[in-house]
């Protein structure tokens, strides 16, 4: 290496701190009391939902906010937003469900089929809504929430998180995390792998599903929650309330060390400069900005590319290392996750051999790009007993052994 090339990483070193130093969050807004519990963006559009003070409305990234909360009532503790096209939806704690379809300006109050009023979470999917109630299951309309019926679920079940996607439907409580694959005619437990089950968020980011527990850190799944792994290296606080992905970067908001961003070798990073609120309740991503929603009824507001392009230079100057990581469950039956770390751009293999050496399966073999990757080795058609898996490549090799159990 040059002496030019490394007066220059040496350079961006000290550049890097500095530049973390004066870009920093700025406050959007201060609600002056009660937790702001949930914030989303919605077109042109960002909505918060406050303990007490209703709905605020921004129209221009958060500079200015309105309270929009003519028609809720009494019923102003609002802990959910949700927002599909024209209908804006909020679920409250005494008055349950209520939908806009001007802005937020007039709210209708909506509970025809729901069994209780304490309506914690909610997402939607086209016309259809579904209402997570904290202690009365799911309940879903399919005309925007003019008429309800149970989903999921029953009474008494403590519940904090929903997500759907095009093939599975997961259900986060105090307790676990609760599967169907075929729109909710069935559910199972689904969440081998998590170590603590006070789920309280989940998000999508690709193929993989992220879901935050309440003491336990962060787990994803690649299989849409067949086998869950730790994500939670770098993690200042295991109390994760809040998850937010623009497809590409992974946000976490905890309940007592701020926010943090997963670099691009997977490991959290805290990005709280400028920020004096440790609790944050909800994170919202629209166009180039992040919004921090906090238990102190404040809205801080930054620049994502501040954040993901800091911190992406800085962990490609420091990681340089081939890593095979322990595979997680082990024992393991009949799946476990196997996690490496790639330093560029490279042909590797990951291969699992038997007690005798001979090569039984192949996880994967090509071409693979730099950063850190997840592989799920199923193990059904396999005896229980002693296996190895190496990871290869032109210039590296590292072995790790895997116990099946049956």
């Amino acid at each position: 290496m040059s002496k030019l090339i490394i007066a220059f990483l040496q350079l961006a070193l000290i550049f890097i701190p500095f530049c973390n130093l004066i870009s920093q969050w700025n406050i959007s807004a201060d609600f002056n009391g009660g937790a702001v519990n949930s914030i989303i963006s919605n077109g042109n559009d960002m909505y918060a939902g406050t303990s007490g003070q209703g709905v605020f409305r921004s129209g221009d990234s958060g500079l200015n906010w309105i309270n929009v909360s003519s028609g809720l009532g009494s019923s102003t503790f609002v802990q959910s937003l949700a927002a599909e096209g024209d209908h804006i939806y909020a679920g409250t704690s005494s008055g349950g469900f209520f939908y806009s379809v001007n802005k937020g300006n007039d709210w209708i109050q909506s509970n025809q089929g729901i069994s209780q009023q304490n309506i914690k979470t909610m997402i939607t999917d086209g016309d259809t809504v579904y209402a997570g109630c904290i202690f009365a299951g799911v309940f879903r309309s399919v005309n925007n929430g003019l008429n309800w019926s149970r989903f999921a679920l029953g009474e008494g079940d403590l519940l904090y998180a929903l997500l759907k996607n095009e093939s599975n439907f997961l259900i986060g409580l105090y307790g676990g995390i609760y599967r169907s694959t075929n729109n909710g005619i069935n559910w199972f437990i689904s969440q081998t792998g998590i170590t603590n089950n006070n789920l309280r968020c989940f998000v999508q980011q690709g193929n993989e599903i992220y879901c935050g527990t309440y003491g336990g850190g962060v787990f994803v799944t690649l299989n849409n929650g067949d086998v869950w792994t730790s994500k939670s290296s770098g993690l200042q606080d295991m109390r994760i309330q809040a998850l937010s992905s623009d497809g590409m970067n992974l946000f976490a908001g905890t309940a007592g060390k701020g926010i943090h961003y997963m670099n691009n070798s997977g490991n959290w990073i805290p990005v709280n400069q400028g920020i004096n609120d440790s609790n944050i309740t909800s994170i919202a991503l629209k166009d180039k900005y992040i919004f921090a929603a906090t238990a102190s009824g404040k809205v801080w507001k930054r620049l994502k590319s501040e954040i993901i392009t800091n911190i992406n230079i800085s962990s490609s100057l420091i990681s340089a290392d081939f890593r095979l990581y322990q595979n997680y469950p082990n024992p393991f039956n009949p799946a476990t996750s196997i996690t490496f770390y790639i330093p560029e751009n490279t042909n590797a293999s990951l291969k699992v051999f038997d007690a005798l050496g001979k090569e039984i399966s192949v996880i994967f073999n090509g071409k693979i790009l730099e950063g850190k990757h997840t592989k799920i080795w199923n193990a059904d058609n396999f005896p229980a007993g002693v296996y190895f898996c190496r990871l290869e490549s032109e210039n590296y090799s590292e072995t790790i052994k895997l116990m099946l159990i049956k």
